[in-house]
């Protein structure tokens, strides 16, 4: 019990919500990016006001007015509704270390998510949206996820070796925890198992694994890697001023080195890899490139640190022999060699704006997109929920939407059964 006496006979500081979230991090098993998620909630909206108050004096009413004020500030209801529940795990450790016995956060209700029923894209109008991805890749990963159902993450994990004659086997997925709660201080981690934690298999046809395994070959993908690392998804890059900032090569002191120096235009000679060839140089080659955009990660870093009170930064120091705290090198893209989320999501989003569609589906829309097909091509709902990982249909329902301008119901009867529709007025 955390109110006990010390050894030294002195009563031990209560325990704050400050330290009951610590301790709730230190022994939760949840993914690692869903619990980076649940952090810079915890640190932005409940830390702010509840971090240092004791947990047992924490009323039903601290917690009604938390809410309150995310709701008079314009929060979205999912905001809020994640501020609760972060709240809730720190009091639960509280509870479970016989702190407090009742929870404040119990019986305070908070606001459902708005659900926006919308139409998924058609099949002439998602074949808009692949002509507009840059890469081969992209254009191919875009039809697993339609075709599959499979989650950005599960796509993204997908190996040689998983696939199969006319299935893929679903057993792991890609998450982006970030350094902070990696184990091993990586950028990506592959978990070696699904969101519900069951592998599963997905029929997606003979044809479309000959062409998976006939894109592998191509792009020199061995057994156990990535199908679809980054390096054939990505475009390269663009040869603006500021192309894609992934450096594979740190700018480490060997390297500097070897860059060597230059006259700039104000006839004094600078460094190559340096901000201040960049800047005051006016050099545009990808080192001097390379080093302001470290640069200007690092601070934008700090800044966002300042700003959230970490207690900790979220990288440590390296030695300068070592690869640059911003670099690739140093976080993990080429040990995985992965696809971000965010990558994805940017080249999908491009590719809808030069769709120019009437509608704006996200990236992940694409298990919607398929569950939608599958269900107004007479699949049963078991069939989908099966495809799509869940474990009862009550998850899938929000997942089948219109396809294209919904019909109307007494013209799709008539339809059905053989009869004229009514004229209408």
């Amino acid at each position: 019990m955390e109110t006990n006496t010390r050894p030294g006979g002195g009563a031990a500081e209560p325990l704050t919500v400050n330290r009951a979230w610590e301790g709730y991090v230190a022994g939760a098993t949840v993914d690692p990016k869903t619990m980076s998620v649940y952090d810079g909630v915890y640190r932005r909206h409940v830390a702010p006001s509840l971090g240092d108050v004791p947990v047992a004096g924490v009323t039903r009413e601290d917690v009604v007015r938390l809410l309150d004020g995310l709701r008079a500030r314009g929060s979205s209801s999912s905001l809020v509704r994640l501020s609760r529940t972060v709240l809730g795990a720190a009091c639960r450790y509280a509870q479970a270390q016989c702190v407090i016995g009742v929870l404040p956060t119990e019986g305070v209700s908070a606001p459902h998510a708005e659900v926006v029923v919308e139409r998924v894209l058609t099949p002439g109008e998602y074949l808009r949206v692949r002509e507009g991805l840059p890469t081969a890749g992209a254009r191919l990963l875009a039809d697993l996820l339609v075709r599959s159902g499979l989650r950005i993450g599960e796509a993204l994990a997908l190996q040689r070796h998983d696939v199969g004659r006319g299935e893929l086997l679903v057993r792991r997925c890609l998450s982006e925890p970030g350094r902070r709660f990696s184990a091993d201080g990586q950028r990506f981690v592959l978990r070696p198992s699904t969101k519900n934690g069951e592998p599963r298999s997905v029929p997606v046809g003979e044809d479309f694994c000959r062409r998976l395994a006939a894109w592998c070959d191509e792009g020199g993908v061995g057994a156990g890697e990535l199908v679809f690392p980054a390096r054939l998804v990505l475009p390269g890059p663009s040869g603006r001023s500021f192309p894609r900032k992934v450096h594979t090569e740190p700018l480490t002191r060997e390297r500097l080195a070897g860059l060597g120096t230059f006259t700039g235009p104000n006839g004094k000679e600078y460094q190559h890899g340096t901000v201040n060839g960049y800047v005051t140089g006016r050099c545009r080659d990808a080192c001097c490139r390379q080093a302001i955009s470290e640069y200007s990660a690092r601070r934008r870093r700090v800044r966002r640190e300042a700003q959230r009170g970490d207690l900790a930064p979220r990288r440590s120091p390296v030695a300068g022999a070592e690869a640059p705290v911003d670099s690739a090198a140093s976080s993990g893209v080429p040990g995985i060699g992965a696809v971000s989320h965010q990558g994805w999501s940017g080249l999908w989003e491009a590719a809808v704006r030069s769709a120019g569609l009437d509608l704006r589906p996200l990236a992940r829309h694409t298990r919607h997109v398929h569950a939608s097909w599958l269900n107004s091509g007479g699949v049963s709902g078991e069939t989908i929920a099966e495809r799509l990982g869940h474990r009862d249909e009550r998850s899938t329902r929000g997942y089948v939407r219109p396809v294209g301008r919904e019909a109307d119901a007494v013209a799709v009867l008539d339809a059905a059964l053989g009869q004229e529709a009514p004229p209408r007025g």
